[in-house]
């Protein structure tokens, strides 16, 4: 492995473990047993580094659209939080440090709320097709739809800003997290999409 992604991978782990706040890059240095100037010959800063991380999640993220079965479009999006499950855990300090990283870093907020505003213009059309498909209540406005985007964002960060020790030492986490995000959607399918779910459940 290159030092490049050593460098990103423990401080990944440290960041999850102490919080993105209380870890540096002489720690980081000192975990991997190499020179400070060997960090910071990758990552000047620590900016730079979580800047960088957040990249690798988004392309981990981005992928889980590519899944995406359009002939079955309900499953897929019920499919899709145990992907996105296993990815949030990997990058958790982005949800647990979510405000203070929005606070501390303004360019990387941006970024952020960029990324996130193309993202949703993607589901935007999932949802739409799922109305096509008598699936989706066909009231459902834009607006509406955004809401729901909006809300389905800030529930998946509240479930893991909330997390204990001991929580992650349940070994039905990940169903948890699957049915707590997928029953958001349940109230605003139509009948038929009502039916759908519970059978997928």
């Amino acid at each position: 492995m290159k030092t490049k992604d050593k460098i990103k991978n423990i401080s990944r782990e440290l960041f999850n473990i102490k919080g993105f706040k209380n870890v540096t890059l002489r720690e980081v240095a000192t975990e991997l047993s190499i020179s400070y100037g060997n960090v910071t010959y990758h990552f000047e800063t620590k900016n730079q580094l979580i800047l960088s991380l957040y990249e690798d999640m988004l392309k981990e993220t981005v992928e889980i659209i590519k899944t995406f079965d359009f002939g079955n479009l309900l499953k897929s999006i019920l499919d899709a939080p145990k992907i996105t499950f296993e990815i949030s855990l990997k990058y958790l300090f982005f949800y647990v440090d979510f405000i203070e990283i929005k606070r501390s870093y303004s360019a990387l907020s941006l970024k952020i709320e960029q990324d996130n505003n193309a993202r949703k213009n993607g589901y935007l059309n999932i949802l739409k097709q799922l109305q096509v498909q008598n699936l989706l209540r066909k009231e459902l406005t834009d607006n509406d739809l955004d809401y729901l985007m909006d809300l389905s964002g800030a529930m998946r960060t509240f479930f893991f800003m909330n997390l204990n020790a001991d929580d992650f030492l349940n070994p039905n986490l990940k169903n948890k997290y699957v049915v707590y995000v997928n029953n958001l959607i349940f109230p605003y399918l139509t009948e038929d999409g009502m039916k759908k779910y519970k059978c997928y459940k």
